[in-house]
């Protein structure tokens, strides 16, 4: 009986594999048929429950400016997505529609309340599970929106949800904004570009569904991979200066009705860019904004500021001295070729000058003639001296669009003619770029040390400094320093009397050296008339510099076109804030003067609060006239105290607490809601961000007292 149970067991066991043998073979002959002739229906349903797992871009990385306020940075926006298949009460929906339509209309105001309702119907009709209703909200819409009715039930128990994108911005708006750049994926530019591998940060992975009408959607908020955020970069552009530069510039240009221009600032020692404003007439708008690059892309003759170069190699190859007299007669100079002229002719010319004079009275006769003297017999000594300083080089730098200076190499080069020597002495047949000649000028302030101008000084992870650029040395010596010497005396010489900006700086406390430029502009291979790129560059303070300045202005109109007319202007108004709000050229002004402690009489306060200031000289029996309810400055003045409104930043703005006490600095910081970093004690005398910059770009601050 046994044995006919076993056998009987084993039958059916056998039986049972046969089937499941048989069920197999089925399911993969179907699948085979499935993969060799798949029906539409099949295609359909694959495609509706596809998956796939997708880079999720990481936080773009900010960029800072030198003094800590936010030039570049990526804002969060908001899509509202809406799954009508949700598990949601139906009833409460319907019953909460109209104000919720209502809600949304308020808020974004981009539809009417009747479209919103129209596409929430038509969306839950189609049993739609990512339903795009709006884009581009901002993190303030958002928040709004979460507590429409209906949406406040939050994701589960409405389908609504919000993915988040970013969006880059520039909170200082036009504010150097071809340096700063563009983060487009069709077009990157500026620092977003040269620095995109370090801003962009490393990308997630996150596993996501393919919806119907083909987007994606997240399957859930975890990621395969976390996206690693970018690194931020600090700039060395300082807002203020910057402030300064594109305004006066932009001033000139408007005065002067040129069709661009340009101004950069940049730091002695280190070549760090300190401001640079570029600015183009835009012919639709009729406004100028930055469209260009110019101080790094535009190459131009230069004119008459390349006569320092060319003055530089006969100085430097022994051939000529300052002391060396000329007679540039009544100024002109018939070369044979071409006729040159001083822009003195009418009255007279220079008559017989010294070569130094030559320099400060930029006299282009004066200047052939020093050159034929030096050179004619050997034009390549010329040629392979001014290459020895690094004008033949490009300067490489950090952004691109640089394009590598004109300037012969050989007499045997094409182009190269009888009157190239004096024409090149004089600053033409040969091009340069605004920051290639602004950096030859930098490197005599320097004491001959050739560096590469910089615009980004630190690279930041975490809020941690990772790097900290200095000073790139592209030539340690460009010349001798016997010729430096003599250089920088002619530079200096070019603001005293007789020099061709000698008004400009008639009454600068601070001692300036540079060179004027005034050249004609070529245009189509030909000369035009009466047209002209006016420029000015140097450095200052001129015993102990520590910044450098070029300004060029091209083709201005309304009769002034002289570079100490039109560019040297921009060049002061620069130097006088730089050195109008730098400690270092200062310290020596907090020192007590026995004398003016003597004649100061009446006491004089921090600045603060004018009522408060008013109470405690009235309480010390002192007169104290002017401002009354708002913040104010103090003086002494014939024998009372006169308050002088600060005139603080509007709301939402980084107030300025510069001279104030702590308390009174404290309140109005921390009123704007910034926190603050305290330095010292006493009285401000510095602050991290400027004055009038958007409070909520700016959280934090820090405050040096003295």
């Amino acid at each position: 009986m046994s044995e006919d149970l076993a056998k009987d067991t084993s039958k059916k066991a056998y039986a049972v594999a046969m089937i499941l043998a048989l069920i197999a073979l089925i399911i993969f002959a179907k699948i085979i048929a499935l993969q060799a002739m798949p029906d539409a229906e099949v295609l359909k349903l694959g495609e509706s429950k596809a998956y796939r797992v997708a880079e999720i871009a990481p936080t773009r990385g900010q960029i800072y400016s030198s003094d800590g306020s936010l030039l570049a940075t990526s804002v969060p926006i908001y899509e509202i997505r809406w799954d009508s298949k949700a598990k949601f009460d139906a009833k409460e929906w319907k019953s909460k529609l109209d104000s919720l339509c209502d809600g949304l209309h308020r808020v974004l105001g981009d539809k009417t309340k009747a479209e919103y309702k129209k596409a929430l119907l038509s969306a839950k009709a189609n049993n739609e599970r990512y339903f795009k209703l709006a884009e581009n909200i901002d993190y303030n819409q958002l928040q709004e929106i979460k507590k429409l009715p209906f949406i406040n039930k939050g994701r589960y128990k409405s389908g609504f949800f919000f993915p988040q994108k970013s969006k880059r911005k520039k909170p200082f708006g036009n504010l150097a904004a071809r340096t700063i750049g563009l983060n487009r994926e069709d077009n990157q530019v500026g620092l977003e570009l040269a620095y995109d591998a370090l801003l962009s940060g490393k990308k997630g992975k996150q596993l996501q569904e393919k919806m119907a009408g083909g987007e994606w959607r997240p399957m859930n908020d975890e990621y395969v991979e976390q996206p690693e955020p970018g690194n931020d970069i600090v700039a060395t552009i300082d807002v203020h200066l910057q402030d300064v530069a594109h305004n006066a510039l932009l001033r000139q240009l408007q005065e002067s009705q040129a069709d661009w221009g340009c101004a950069a600032v940049m730091e002695v020692e280190t070549g760090y860019i300190r401001a640079i404003a570029n600015l183009t007439l835009n012919t639709s708008s009729g406004a100028y904004d930055e469209m260009l690059n110019i101080a790094i892309a535009q190459s131009v003759e230069p004119g008459s500021t390349f006569k320092l170069p060319s003055i530089m190699a006969m100085l430097d190859e022994g051939n000529i001295q300052l002391t060396d007299s000329v007679a540039t007669g009544n100024g002109s100079l018939d070369l044979g070729y071409q006729v040159l002229t001083d822009s003195n002719i009418e009255t007279g010319g220079n008559g017989t000058i010294s070569a130094e004079q030559v320099f400060e009275k930029s006299s282009n006769v004066g200047t052939a003639l020093l050159a034929k003297r030096a050179f004619e017999k050997s034009p390549q000594k010329f040629l392979d001296k001014l290459q020895s300083f690094g004008l033949g080089k490009p300067l490489q730098l950090e952004l691109l669009g640089e394009p590598a200076p004109k300037i012969y190499t050989s007499t045997k080069n094409k182009g190269w003619s009888a009157l190239s020597l004096t024409q090149i002495a004089i600053g033409y047949e040969t091009q340069f770029t605004p920051l290639q000649i602004l950096s030859f000028y930098n490197a005599v302030a320097n004491e001959g040390k050739l560096v590469r101008p910089l615009f980004v000084q630190e690279i930041k992870k975490n809020g941690r400094t990772i790097e900290r650029k200095g000073a790139v040395v592209l030539n340690e010596q460009i010349c001798k320093k016997e010729t430096l010497a003599k250089c920088r005396k002619m530079m200096e010489g070019v603001m005293e009397p007789g020099g061709t900006a000698d008004k400009v700086f008639l009454d600068s406390p601070y001692k300036v050296a540079g060179k004027t430029g005034t050249a004609r502009v070529n245009d189509n291979g030909g000369y035009e008339d009466n047209s002209y790129r006016a420029s000015f560059v140097g450095y200052f303070p001129a015993d102990q510099p520590k910044y450098s300045c070029i300004v060029v202005i091209h083709r201005p109109k309304g009769g002034k076109y002289y570079g100490s007319a039109v560019a040297a202007p921009v060049f002061k108004e620069l130097a006088d804030k730089i050195y109008a709000t730098r400690l270092e050229f200062h310290e020596n002004s907090s020192k007590p003067d026995s004398l003016a402690l003597a004649n100061a009489v009446v006491p004089i306060s921090k600045d603060g609060s004018a009522k408060e200031l008013n109470t405690v000289y009235k309480a010390l029996q002192i007169q104290s006239i002017g401002a009354s309810q708002t913040y104010a400055s103090t003086k002494s003045e014939h024998g009372k105290v006169v308050l002088t409104e600060r005139g603080n930043s509007k709301k939402g703005t980084v107030p300025n607490v510069v001279g104030m006490g702590l308390r009174d600095a404290l309140f109005l910081l921390e009123q704007e809601g910034i926190k603050v970093q305290i330095i010292g004690v006493g009285t401000v005398k510095k602050q991290s961000t400027t004055p009038g910059a958007p409070s909520k770009s700016n959280p934090y601050i820090t405050i040096e007292l003295s």
